[in-house]
């Protein structure tokens, strides 16, 4: 059986390929910000919607377009002519969304049309029987209920998986608890992956048109598979406190500007977190483009336009160092954005215990890492937890950063001249 942290390894390159698939389509959106943003049915927006609101939002209107939304709640009545992309609590869709949803909820209510697939990351997921997902479905979360119609395959990775719909492609489950129950209709094989057999109400109602297999867990030495697991996360803690020295000592006051702006901003350090991951693969594409055009220029010097060549030769050696630079800034700034958040909870924790104010310290991002390492181990939730404190993290270090470097750009009081003089 695979273990947690490759599953979880598995769900963050997923959740990389939206994001990457996003950044391609950054360019000429509207942003709207807000306590409660509401887009009527007479809303029509020809072009791509970026909406970030304190408690909800509601869409009843039509967007031809991408949409985003980063908030508490999320309720859709209306029609999204492109993919959708939902950071919030509660996803309510009753609409129709054209293309892919990506659903990164604590609670996803699918009752709508998605018109290709629908990919979800959630503690609940409830597709119902008005639910209709055009292509396929991908579902990691602790408890689903799929109820609807999936008209191509069906992957879910669960704590408990209940199956009530009609699947008419391939179903692959792997989950504690597994039941299928009437008016259940899997036009294609069914595999499952569980340390019981599922639970099949055949007998009542329930059509499996192709074969039915049940995989075992693999056998293994739960002793050296739970020590393993130990070496490993102990390491990476260890590897992450070296590093954390390594900026309290030489950037302390960055470090602790960094806190604080997590500590009074989350939410704005959340927002410029995500912008610079999408700089950063933008970057990272950017860099991808130009080794390929330096592979080009290099073979039309070679041929017979030499000149071209050269120019996009040197077009490419000049952009190829500077994306590159941006690219491995972005990835180790995502990294230590979860160091920051360690230290925040580090600091929570001593100041709790200590009834006082306290500075940055060893003792703090210690307990901060551990603190970080057991929520992360949570199934399917801890990968959520961390890719959104690391972003959270590193939108804080822009914003001490720019706060910081202003400040001494900035003339003093008593430095400016006096009137007159």
């Amino acid at each position: 059986m695979n273990s947690v942290r490759s599953r979880n390894e598995f769900r963050f390159w997923l959740f990389f390929y939206f994001i990457f698939l996003s950044a391609l389509t950054a360019s000429g959106a509207i942003i709207e910000t807000g306590n409660n943003i509401q887009f009527t049915p007479l809303h029509r927006i020809e072009d791509d919607v970026y909406a970030i609101g304190g408690k909800n939002i509601s869409m009843d209107g039509f967007i031809d377009g991408d949409f985003t939304a980063f908030t508490y709640g999320v309720n859709i009545n209306g029609e999204i002519n492109g993919n959708a992309n939902f950071f919030c609590s509660v996803l309510d869709h009753n609409g129709k969304v054209d293309r892919t949803l990506h659903a990164f909820v604590e609670s996803a209510n699918i009752n709508g049309i998605v018109g290709r697939s629908l990919m979800t990351f959630s503690n609940n997921l409830v597709l119902s029987s008005n639910g209709l997902v055009e292509r396929d479905l991908y579902a990691f979360c602790a408890h689903a209920d799929v109820g609807g119609t999936v008209k191509g395959n069906a992957t879910i990775h669960a704590d408990e998986a209940r199956i009530y719909g009609v699947i008419e492609g391939d179903l692959n489950i792997e989950a504690r608890k597994i039941t299928i129950s009437p008016p259940a209709v899997i036009k294609g094989n069914l595999t499952y992956r569980s340390q019981v057999e599922a639970s099949i109400d055949t007998s009542g109602g329930v059509v499996i048109l192709g074969t039915t297999e049940w995989v075992p867990p693999e056998t293994e030495k739960s002793d050296s598979g739970v020590f393993r697991k130990v070496v490993v996360t102990i390491s990476e803690l260890y590897a992450a406190f070296l590093f954390g020295l390594l900026i309290l000592i030489p950037f302390r006051r960055y470090a602790k500007e960094a806190v604080e702006q997590l500590s009074s901003r989350f939410v704005i350090s959340l927002a410029a977190g995500l912008i610079t991951i999408v700089l950063f693969l933008f970057a990272v594409m950017v860099a991808i483009i130009s080794t390929i055009t330096f592979v080009i220029g290099y073979g039309l010097i070679s041929g017979d336009a030499p000149v071209s060549g050269a120019l996009v030769l040197i077009l490419s050696t000049i952009i190829l160092p500077i994306s590159a630079f941006s690219a491995v800034s972005g990835g180790i700034l995502f990294y230590i954005g979860k160091i920051i958040l360690a230290f925040l909870i580090g600091y929570a924790i001593v100041g709790v215990l200590k009834k006082q104010k306290v500075e940055l310290s060893k003792t703090q991002l210690l307990l901060g890492l551990i603190a970080l390492a057991l929520v992360f181990e949570i199934p399917y939730l801890g990968l959520l937890l961390y890719i959104l404190g690391s972003l959270t993290g590193a939108g804080a270090i822009v914003l001490a950063v720019r706060k910081i470097n202003f400040e001494i750009s900035s003339p003093k009081s008593g430095d400016l001249p006096k009137p007159g003089s």
